[in-house]
Parts: C-alpha cells; structure tokens; sequence
C-alpha cells in the first residue's frame, strides 16, 4: 500500500469480502452492512488528508471483525463484547455470560416481528411449554432475574411452614439478600450454621415442616461452600419425608445430565425427577441465553407464584423471551452446543488447546517494546468466585519500565470492555475466560509495532 494517508484506508467493497462482514450480510442485508461500514470509516476518510494516523489494527481481517461487531452494536443487535482475562467465567459483575451473537440476531429479528408483538401472551406460554418439555416440569414461569424469582419464592412461601439450613442463610454471588427476604417471609432457620447434617435435617422437616427451601451451593461466592451436600443427594434424602422441596440451582439448569455431572452440578431436570416440587434456575449463566430467571416444577408450585399480584409486573420482558426462545432451540437441537453457545465453549475448551494458544501468545507479546517478558502458566479458573474449578494457562505479562504506563493504556482503550487481573504492575491473562478470536485483538493492542494495517 502507499504511504499517503488516504491509501491506508481499504475501500468498502474490499472490506465486504471478508469473511466476518460477509457473513454479517447475509443475517442482516448488504445494504445495511455497507453503510455501516461506510460509516465507520468516514471519519478516517474525512482526517486522511490532513495526514490522519494509520488505523490501529493489526491488519484487515481484525479491521473487518471490528467494524462488525460495531454494526451489530449501531443496529441494536448485540452487546459490547467483554474481553474477560480475569479467571472467573461467571461472576457479580458478568453473571449471565457472554450471549451468542446468533442468539442476539435471531431474536433481534422476532422482536420485530409484528405478528409476535401481537400475540406476546401467547408467546409467552409457547416457550414455557418448551420448558417444561424440556425438564418434565408441569409448569414453567419466566421472570426477569433472580432476584424477581427468589422474591415470589419467598413471598408463595410466606406464613406457612418452612424451613431453611441456617448455613444458606447468606447472600447469594449475585447479591440477592437471603437473610431479609426469608425472615420477613416467616421461613425458619434450622441446623448449624457451617455445615449441613442431612439426618438431622430430615428428622427436623419430618417433625415440624411443610416447605423445605434448598439453595445449591453455586448460589453463594463464600469459601467452605463446597463441603455442602451435593444438591441432588439432599433431594433425595429428604423427599421421603414427606416435605415439599423447592430448591434454587445457582448457576445449574437445562444442560445435558453428562455437562452436569462433569461440572458436579445438578441439572433442573434431575431436580425435578429426583422430586423437586419447584426449582429456579438462570436464564444466562450455563444456558447461555438473557439474564432472567425460570421456576419449574408442580402446576400447584408455579401456580403459587403466579397467582400473586405482583407477579405480572416482574414478567420477563418481550427481548429476554425472545433471546431465551433462541437459546433453548440451541440446546433442544444438540447441534454444536458447545460451538454455539459462548459459555459453554469457554468451559470445554481443551487443555491442550489452551497450551497452543498460551505458548502463541508469549511469542507474538514477548516481541513488544512493552513487555520485558511474557510467561505461561498452568492454573485453575473458576465458573464463580471461589467456586467449580476448571484447569486453565495463564499468560503473565511483566512490562518495562517504560512501556508499564502504554502497556495499561492501551489495554483500557479496548472498544470492547476488557477486564484482566494485576499484581503490582504485572498484568496476568487467563486464557479459560476469554475466546480465541481476542487473542489477536490482545496482540494488535499490545505490540505497538502491529498498530498499523497491513495489506493482505
């Protein structure tokens, strides 16, 4: 390419052939693909004669996946993009997960679709028939988070008979405050208050309870939760009792009994045929669709919830329908599951994967003025703060005395939001928690001689 600023800039029709903005076109249109990418480029075509500096990427595929994402955010049919480096897939502040740009397209497209908007009542009870489908439940209803879900728990719950294991008493990772909704709901605290005894637990629900309200131990981020009984062995035990069991999964729901089993969770489905009379579980997190929240179980359970006043102003919202409808047809199909959903791609991903990509990176970072060395490491990420260990690689980077004030800024001027961890000025990357496609974007922000395009 010439050096004239004008000519570092690809033309619109070259761009378009590229595999990211080709594929956009055929979701969206070509029309709507061109002008966005038009749109993104003026303002380097309008400073190009005023000698603009080059585009900062490090090269034109990595221009045309920018540029697309970008479209999909101007046409209100995705969300930024968080480069996640942390080591933490699910947490507080990203606890439904990255959701599948299909996902997110489809459902921008339903959203828009007038016949639905006409029948949204309708809609509503087809997907929770899906549900229910899905997991054998009788009944299925669909709020707009947690929070809205536990809060009818409670509140179906309220003056009758129930009892809770005092050490579930605490609030949740997603900073649902257990202790007051259950002790303004009359729900009584029994057993002790750092482990659970299911013997005594069962001679207590026997003696004095109609409800027994069980919280998963991936509903809380606190160290020692692991030593909880498993879910599905508590149902089991404390069924024959005779005791209605509403149990609220954490981050478990819809998955294949196998996915379950290998993250040591129980699944919805087993909840509900082990005997779980009402079960709640995330719409985000493992199921990979929007941040609400599902109650399974017995029509006379869900029933409870959904009879109550308030229940029809804590609805899901027609989007997380949507979004939800297209992630339940992703795991009813069972075709490339893990491929298509961003959650799960992150927590199959081999080791041996993460080994190529980790060595890949020290390689291209430790070229960088910036980094005086780059160093892969094995280590554990976690689905949730302190919580299901996963093996993962470490990438940590140790700058220069000159290049730590850059090095940190150009992390923080990703167009995406990007969140890694740092000890002192070391910056360490987890390469379980982010996707391969970003390694390239980490690369052309961190090697300062790669911000430049380069044609292809």
């Amino acid at each position: 390419m010439s050096d004239s600023p004008i000519h570092r800039i690809p033309s619109i029709s070259q761009l378009m052939e590229l595999r990211p903005l080709k594929d956009l076109a055929h979701k969206v249109s070509s029309s709507t693909v061109a002008e966005g990418v038009k749109a993104y480029l003026q303002p380097y075509q309008k400073k190009a004669m005023e000698a603009a500096p080059a585009l900062p990427y490090a090269s034109l595929q990595s221009l045309a996946s920018e540029i697309s994402d970008w479209i999909l955010g101007q046409s209100g049919l995705s969300r930024p993009e968080v480069i996640n480096a942390t080591g933490q897939v699910l947490g507080a502040d990203f606890p439904t997960g990255p959701i599948a740009e299909e996902i997110l397209v489809q459902a921008h497209a339903r959203r828009h679709d007038y016949r639905q908007a006409t029948a949204q009542e309708h809609y509503r009870q087809a997907i929770e028939q899906l549900l229910c489908e899905m997991t054998g439940a009788q009944a299925a209803l669909i709020v707009s988070d947690r929070q809205a879900a536990v809060y009818l728990m409670t509140q179906a719950l309220r003056g009758q008979k129930t009892l809770v294991p005092r050490s579930q008493m605490s609030a949740t990772f997603d900073r649902i405050g257990l202790p007051k909704l259950l002790e303004d709901a009359g729900v009584q605290e029994v057993g002790s208050s750092n482990m659970i005894d299911l013997a005594a637990l069962a001679g207590e629900v026997e003696e004095s309870a109609q409800h027994l309200l069980w919280l998963d131990n991936t509903n809380f981020a606190a160290s020692g939760t692991d030593v909880f009984p498993a879910t599905l062995e508590a149902i089991e035990q404390l069924k024959p009792c005779g005791v209605s069991l509403w149990a609220v999964l954490g981050v478990a729901g819809l998955l294949p009994d196998e996915v379950h089993q290998q993250l040591g969770l129980c699944s919805a489905k087993q909840a509900i045929e082990a005997g779980a009379d009402a079960v709640l579980v995330g719409g985000g997190f493992l199921l990979g669709g929007p941040g609400c929240a599902i109650v399974l179980g017995k029509k006379e359970c869900v029933s409870q919830l959904s009879e109550l006043p308030i229940a029809s102003y804590l609805q899901a919202p027609p989007a997380s329908l949507a979004e939800l409808e297209m992630a339940l047809r992703i795991h009813q199909s069972g075709e490339r599951v893990d491929d298509r959903i961003p959650v799960m791609s992150l927590l199959s991903t081999s080791e041996e994967n993460l080994d190529l990509r980790a060595t890949r990176l020290v390689e291209q970072l430790s070229v960088s003025a910036w980094i005086a060395e780059a160093e892969a490491s094995p280590a554990e990420a976690f689905v949730l703060p302190g919580c299901i260990k996963l093996p993962t690689r470490r990438v940590t980077i140790k700058p220069t005395a000159e290049g730590a004030e850059p090095l940190l800024a150009q992390l923080q001027s990703f167009p995406q939001v990007a969140c890694w961890s740092q000890s002192g000025e070391e910056v360490v990357l987890d390469l379980r928690t982010f996707f391969p496609r970003n390694d390239a974007q980490i690369v052309s922000k961190l090697v300062p001689e790669s911000n430049t395009i380069e044609g292809e």
